[in-house]
């Protein structure tokens, strides 16, 4: 995941990168909807990255032409995936990676697997019934899906590493700590996270803070 992180970071240096619209995320989202599809949509995305990180390329030419014409890969690829990168170019490929990614662990948390299995124990601190419901309170006053991705890519590309905890202190504030992140990153922190998002979780939390949101919100919208 450190060798990811610096093609990611490679990616975002030298091919300019713009968030996914609402429509192409649904989209995606919407249309590989198994776990195998998604994990094999990811890796033809990391695979892009590599790539990407190297060479560069023109930001606004369509992601599936790329993979077709200058990859020649169309042929190694399941239609289906082709037909959900459909509307994507290659300045999405760094959210679309933070989007199937998270969508691959909210498929592990569907099949009753866990999606964070060898982060250290000191990041997986249990949710008190008050954090709960603070949380719960947070959920009804914005849309969270941005923050939930810059949340879990965090905690893939910081907390996973070895040592994470001499760098990422668990008993720091947990939006604190994604904000500043996302500072680093030069990516607004929405205004209502800064304003409702609970102050006394702690980073120790984080795990369960997702897993705990996403499994809520996976519940009200099939309600």
């Amino acid at each position: 995941m450190i060798y990811f992180s610096v093609l990611y970071d490679f990616t975002a240096l030298f091919l300019y990168q713009t968030a996914l619209s609402r429509l192409i995320w649904n989209s995606v989202s919407r249309q590989l909807d198994s776990y195998s599809e998604v994990c094999e949509a990811l890796k033809i995305v990391e695979l892009l990255l590599g790539y990407l990180s190297m060479t560069g390329g023109d930001p606004k030419m369509k992601l599936v032409i790329y993979l077709q014409e200058i990859l020649k890969m169309d042929q190694n690829i399941n239609q289906h995936i082709l037909k959900a990168f459909g509307k994507c170019q290659l300045r999405h490929c760094v959210c679309l990676w933070q989007v199937l990614s998270s969508l691959r662990s909210e498929k592990m948390l569907q099949l009753k697997r866990e999606p964070f299995s060898g982060y250290p124990a000191e990041y997986q601190v249990p949710l008190t019934e008050e954090n709960k419901t603070e949380l719960k309170r947070f959920m009804s006053r914005g849309n969270m899906d941005q923050w939930l991705l810059e949340m879990h890519e965090f905690l893939l590309l910081r907390l996973g590493r070895l040592r994470a905890t001499e760098d990422y202190n668990p008993s720091w504030s947990l939006k604190e700590a994604v904000s500043a992140y996302m500072d680093h990153k030069e990516v607004e922190v929405p205004t209502y996270v800064k304003e409702n998002f609970p102050e006394n979780v702690q980073l120790s939390q984080i795990i369960e803070t997702w897993k705990y949101t996403i499994t809520a919100k996976q519940e009200l919208m099939n309600e």
